[in-house]
Order: structure tokens, then C-alpha cells, then sequence
């Protein structure tokens, strides 16, 4: 069973269920106060069920622990000096502040919380940060009843802000939450628009022009999934730009927690180029950093169904795919396109144990395939001088210049996404791109 248990459908599932919990407060003409963004769906149908009014509260963290209201205040939720390393950011924040301030309010005088119950909410709280600063600045107006109302937050957060508020109503506090989004089913990014719509202020224009091959219309996701597979889940996270071109799918088995920072940050480079990405760890218990040779055909069982579910269970069912891999699980991403069930447009793998996919499979392969090694590591160049011999597809091998064996400086993961953007952008983004739908 996976650590991360999905507790709400939506945003909106979080605020009935908050709204049950703070039910006492129904006809106090009481005034719930939201942080934007992902605080505002929350808050609204917190709103809507009380019969209360409904506005927004500013506040942005600067650093961990330091936090800035829309007055120009900076709040800590700790001991550490409030110019410890914040200054540097401070007035960026603040204009940032003052920025969506007029996007969101750009007509209407803000609700006065002098004397009245005032129900601050948020879709989540981590170090609380946000919070506390939203909290510290309600306080000064003299609220008759300030109160804090989460879905979900961390002990060590609620502790910090408690002094702040008369009450704290939280339905669930794990001992520790890395990403907000395993705990929702559907975790989609909130849009400025999205937050005009549920204050009541019409929507702006877009501006943006559509990449060629981007189907319009399509908003920004950001959804943590578990897969089903035999007994287990699969966890994965899908996120994609606006109007993507098609899904990197990125695969890795094992050692998640040493491989984050850089999946996320080629993640980020993707989908700043219009790509969909979608993170997998294939072996989600295993405390090592790669799967063992014996384990490959099971690895490539459980990236045929994720593939499968990718088609079937999310809304980029009908976009191109490609398959981005490292270690063992490049060998499972290249027998699965090998096999040409999934309908794949390319592949790219980094260091990858290209010699366990096999001779027959590497001959067999069609798709285009990019081959990523160090250039500090001769057994890595060995093994993928001799997959590219035995291939007869569209093929590079490229070798980044790195400081050791692998590519944990900035330079090489900047080199990988390069090319491997430049890879997708050629074999998966099309001018002719087929629309969005879940798949039957």
C-alpha cells in the first residue's frame, strides 16, 4: 500500500467537508477569507455553504519560515531573523502581492473583517508560512473570531500559527506531507482567471498564442495518481502546460528520493516547452537505486500498464507519447516499444542499462531513440556504443561532458534537457496533434 493515500476527490470535495466541520458557524455572518490560488475553490464552497461572505487574504511566502502579507509586513513562524536571507526577495514578493491584488480585486473595496467572524482557509499547510503571515495580518484588524480552516496540515504547521487564531479546524494532519497533490485525486492548478470566476469578477482574455499542434483549451494540470497494478499502486504524477503537445512519460525504478531533484527539474524544462510530463517510479517500495537484472520483464509489465492507464484513465489519452528512462528502467522502456503495443512516437534514456533490453529487442526497435551517457563513465559508453550499433531505427548518441560519472551538476542536466526537449519537439510535437479525451 502506498504511503500516499488520496484523501479528497477535489478541492471542492476539501471545502464540503470543511464546510460540514465548521457547520456552528452557518448564519453568523461570518466572512471566509481564502489565500490564493488553490485556497480559493476551498473557500468558496466553504462560502456558499455557511451563507457567509467571501473575499481573499494575501500572502506569499518569501523562504521557508518567512512569510510577507500585502501590507509590506514580513512574518516569521520561527525563531530565525526575519532578514535571515529574506531581503534579497522581499520586494519582488511585494510587488508580486500588489500584482494580484489588482488582477483579483481590481474594482471592489476588501471586506472589512473588523468585529466579525473571520474564517481564514487554505487548500493545505505545510510549514505554515502562508498562514501564519495571512493570520498575523487579520489580527491586527481585530476580527471578533479568527479562525483557521484546513483540509489538511502537518502537526509541526498548526502548532506554529495556533497562537494566531481563537480556533484551528484541520480534518487531517499526516505526520508529514511532501506534495499537497498525493493527497487529492485531481490537484489542477488554479488559474488567475479561475480565481476571478469564483470571486465574481469576469474573466480576463487570453493572450497567449498556441503552440502549432497544442490543442486549445486545455487548462493546466497537476494531479497525483496511484496505478493500479496485481496488489499494488503505482504512484505518479501527471502535470502538463496549457494546450501540451504530447507526454513525456518518465520512468524510473527505484531510489525516488535521490533521482527527485533532477526528474523534477527536466519535468519543469519540458513543460515550459508545451510537453504534458508524467512521473513514474516503477518500483515504489525498493530501497535500492536500481532494480536488479532479474527484474526487468516485471518492470516492463508495470510500464505497460502504466501506459495503459495513461490512455485510458487521464485526459491526454489521444496526444503522442514519449518515454524518457534511466538505469534498468530504460531497458523495460525500450522491450515495451519494442513490442509496439503502446504506440509510442520516441524514446530518450539517460544512463540507461541499455544491454538488459537484449539483442533482439534493440534490432527490433522502429522508433526514434536517444541515447544520453556521461562522458566521464567508459563502462556507460561501452554499453551504449553497442546498443546504437544493434539498432536500425532513428538513432543519437550523444555524450554529455560532465565533472564524474554522472550528471548531477547543473551544466549536464541542462545539456539533457536540451537535447532531450529538442528530441520531442521533432518526433512528437506535430502540427496535426489529435484532440484531448479520455480513453474507452
Amino acid at each position: 500500500m502506498s504511503r500516499y493515500q488520496t484523501r479528497f476527490q477535489a478541492r471542492e470535495h476539501a471545502g464540503s467537508e470543511l464546510a460540514w466541520a465548521l457547520r456552528a458557524y452557518r448564519g453568523t455572518d461570518a466572512l471566509v477569507l481564502a489565500i490564493p490560488r488553490g485556497g480559493v475553490p476551498v473557500g468558496r464552497v466553504v462560502a456558499d455553504a455557511l451563507g457567509a461572505d467571501f473575499d481573499l487574504v494575501m500572502a506569499r511566502r518569501i523562504v521557508p519560515g518567512v512569510a510577507l502579507d500585502d501590507s509590506g509586513a514580513t512574518w516569521c513562524t520561527d525563531a530565525m531573523d526575519a532578514n535571515g536571507g529574506a531581503d534579497s526577495q522581499r520586494d519582488a514578493q511585494f510587488d508580486q502581492l500588489r500584482r494580484q491584488r489588482a488582477v483579483y480585486t481590481p474594482v471592489r473595496k476588501l471586506a472589512d473583517p473588523g468585529g466579525r467572524v473571520v474564517i481564514v482557509v487554505d487548500d493545505g499547510l505545510v510549514s505554515g508560512a502562508t498562514m501564519y503571515a495571512a493570520l498575523a495580518s487579520l489580527r491586527k484588524r481585530q476580527p471578533a473570531r479568527l479562525i483557521c480552516a484546513l483540509p489538511i496540515a502537518t502537526p509541526a504547521g498548526l502548532d506554529r500559527v495556533r497562537a494566531l487564531a481563537d480556533e484551528v479546524i484541520c480534518l487531517d494532519t499526516p505526520d508529514r506531507i511532501e506534495n499537497l497533490a498525493h493527497f487529492y485525486h485531481e490537484f489542477q492548478l488554479v488559474s488567475d482567471d479561475r480565481v476571478r470566476q469564483l470571486t465574481g469578477i469576469p474573466p480576463t482574455q487570453p493572450r497567449t498564442r498556441a503552440r502549432p499542434g497544442a490543442v486549445a483549451g486545455v487548462p493546466s494540470l497537476s494531479k497525483a495518481m496511484l496505478i493500479p497494478y496485481q496488489t499494488t499502486r503505482l504512484r505518479a504524477m501527471l502535470e502538463t502546460a496549457p494546450n501540451p503537445v504530447g507526454v513525456a512519460v518518465m520512468v524510473y525504478a527505484g531510489g525516488a528520493q535521490r533521482r527527485a531533484a533532477r526528474s523534477n527539474y527536466l519535468a519543469r524544462k519540458l513543460r515550459a516547452k508545451g510537453f504534458a510530463t508524467m512521473l513514474v517510479d516503477l518500483q515504489p517500495d525498493s530501497r535500492v537505486d536500481d532494480a536488479p537484472e532479474s527484474e526487468v520483464d516485471e518492470l516492463v509489465a508495470r510500464l505497460d500498464q502504466t501506459l495503459s492507464f495513461l490512455r485510458t484513465g487521464t485526459p491526454c489519452a489521444s496526444l503522442p507519447v514519449g518515454l524518457l528512462s534511466t538505469g534498468t528502467a530504460a531497458a523495460a522502456a525500450l522491450r515495451s516499444a519494442a513490442c509496439g503495443a503502446t504506440q509510442l512516437s520516441a524514446v530518450a534514456c539517460v544512463a540507461g542499462r541499455l544491454d538488459l533490453a537484449g539483442s533482439a529487442t534493440l534490432r527490433q526497435l522502429e522508433i526514434p531513440a536517444l541515447l544520453i551517457c556521461a562522458s566521464g563513465n567508459p563502462k556507460d559508453i561501452q554499453i551504449n556504443n553497442l546498443a546504437f550499433e544493434q539498432m536500425h531505427c532513428p538513432r543519437q548518441l550523444r555524450l554529455i561532458p560532465t565533472s564524474g560519472r554522472g550528471f548531477e551538476d547543473r551544466r549536464a542536466l541542462e545539456d539533457i534537457a536540451a537535447l532531450t526537449i529538442g528530441w520531442f519537439e521533432r518526433h512528437l510535437a506535430t502540427p496535426s496533434c489529435p484532440r484531448l479525451g479520455y480513453g474507452g
